[in-house]
């Protein structure tokens, strides 16, 4: 996944030759492999940018349940994706990933009688395939699971402080930037990278990371009314992070940062009401990058011979919410929720600089098993323009290549709940896939399994 390191070698890559061996190497290329190994960020597979709870219908041991009334909360996880390729893409096939994860969180008021003080500690092992890298060569990672350098790491090691009756809170440490910003809840039930849980354009275009790759970083988050509050944040970039045999590397690097701000407003909080969250927000990124498409005298260099310009700085904004519209089910005790996310960013630089995506969600919809859910999510992802006209040029001046616009993609999941045991089959499809028009649309299913305890 890009997280702002240097993309994986791409396993699956379209076909791209050059007429001419003096000029420099195809562009088109080189965009193409980034499209197939976009899927290298690592997401945030807790569901909620938070570490997963247990679930309430398993019983806990005694010895957990003493810790937790100290303070001391512990998690333990498995969770798997698995995803077949039946028609579309580069070529058929299977795959399989899967991540193990420890956590311990305290409550440093119960455990020390500090209050407002909360400790997280969190660990992960992740091991598998990726099909969008070895089959399918798509955009968006059919697996969001996938990546995050496929070894042992922490994941997430921060103090947070809570101030003035909780209206204030500042939290430091190592965790990943989307844990606090551009996320809606919604988002990992579906296994599709496009959904899990934020934008997947913020990786692709600037150091915005995704669990499990932390950075060092410094959160503060405001109440400025009833329901509405405001974050801002300061992230080293530090790229290396994100690749394997990495994340034991704690030493800060603050030689170019990612600043988030975001304005959220949360609403349908007391009981009976339907919920409601919005997000607005922005980053800048103050790590030096190639311009997509102008050399130095804002001609295409790929017909120049000349390097890209190097641009010094790059930005991205978003909008982004869930809203609740009914009430369904036996009783009223379900909710029918409808979301939705746009992002945008410079043009310069950026890889996908407009993004869409938006769906339906429903939980409780049947009686006999209230806590499962249902959904249906369709995302379309704009490839930079600039980087279009630049392939474009390409073939003007005859020479072989291949030329990306778009990729649109839908997911339709069923989440079955049983006890701690979560099972949650899919289906995909993959129009355009890789933005190209090399490979015929794609068909993926998929399972996920997921044990808390």
């Amino acid at each position: 996944m890009i997280d702002a390191a240097p993309p994986a070698t791409v396993q699956v890559a379209p076909p791209v030759a050059s007429t001419a061996a003096s000029s420099p190497p195809a562009p088109d290329a080189a965009a193409i492999a980034t499209a197939l190994s976009v899927a290298r960020t690592p997401p945030d597979t807790t569901g909620s940018a938070t570490i997963p709870a247990a679930s309430s219908g398993s019983a806990t041991p005694h010895w957990r349940q003493r810790l937790r009334n100290k303070g001391v909360d512990l998690t333990f996880a498995y969770q798997s994706e698995s995803a077949s390729a039946f028609t579309g893409g580069a070529r058929d096939g299977s795959a399989y990933t899967q991540q193990l994860l420890a956590s311990v969180a305290v409550d440093t008021g119960k455990a020390f009688g500090f209050k407002g003080g909360k400790f997280i500690f969190t660990v992960v092992e992740r091991k598998g395939v990726d099909l969008t890298a070895t089959r399918l060569g798509n955009l968006f990672e059919v697996q969001e699971l996938y990546g995050g350098g496929q070894d042992v790491r922490p994941a997430n090691i921060t103090y947070e402080q809570e101030f003035n009756d909780g209206k204030t809170a500042v939290k430091i440490g190592m965790y990943n930037s989307g844990a606090d910003f551009a996320t809606l809840p919604s988002g990992c039930n579906f296994q599709n990278f496009a959904f899990c849980p934020r934008p997947t354009t913020l990786f692709y275009n600037s150091g915005f990371s995704g669990f499990p790759v932390p950075r060092w970083g410094l959160r503060v988050r405001q109440n400025i009314a009833k329901g509405w509050s405001l974050s801002a944040a300061i992230f080293e970039v530090n790229p290396a992070r994100a690749q394997s045999f990495h994340g034991w590397d704690l030493a800060p690097k603050f030689d170019s940062a990612v600043i988030p701000v975001e304005l959220q407003w949360k609403g349908g909080i007391k009981p009976g009401q339907l919920p409601a969250l919005f997000r607005i927000g922005g980053l800048i990124d103050t790590t030096n990058k190639p311009d997509v498409y102008a050399d130095a005298n804002g001609n295409n260099y790929s017909l120049s011979g000349l390097a890209p310009v190097t641009r010094q700085e790059r930005w991205s904004a978003w909008v982004m919410g869930e809203k609740g519209i009914a009430h369904i089910g036996k009783g009223g005790g379900g909710v029918l929720s409808l979301f939705g996310t746009f992002t945008a960013s410079d043009l310069h630089t950026a890889r996908v600089p407009y993004f869409v995506s938006g769906g339906v969600v429903a939980k409780g919809f049947w009686a006999a098993r209230p806590k499962d859910m249902a959904g249906i999510g369709l995302v379309y992802a704009r490839i930079n323009p600039r980087t279009t006209d630049r392939q474009l040029g390409l073939l003007a001046a005859g020479k072989a290549t291949t030329v990306q616009t778009y990729e649109a993609s839908g997911e339709i999941y069923y989440s079955a709940q049983f006890g701690p045991l979560t099972v949650r089959p899919n289906l995909q499809y993959i129009n355009h896939v890789g933005g190209t028009d090399l490979y015929a649309d794609a068909v993926v299913g998929g399972m996920t399994l997921k044990l808390v305890v």
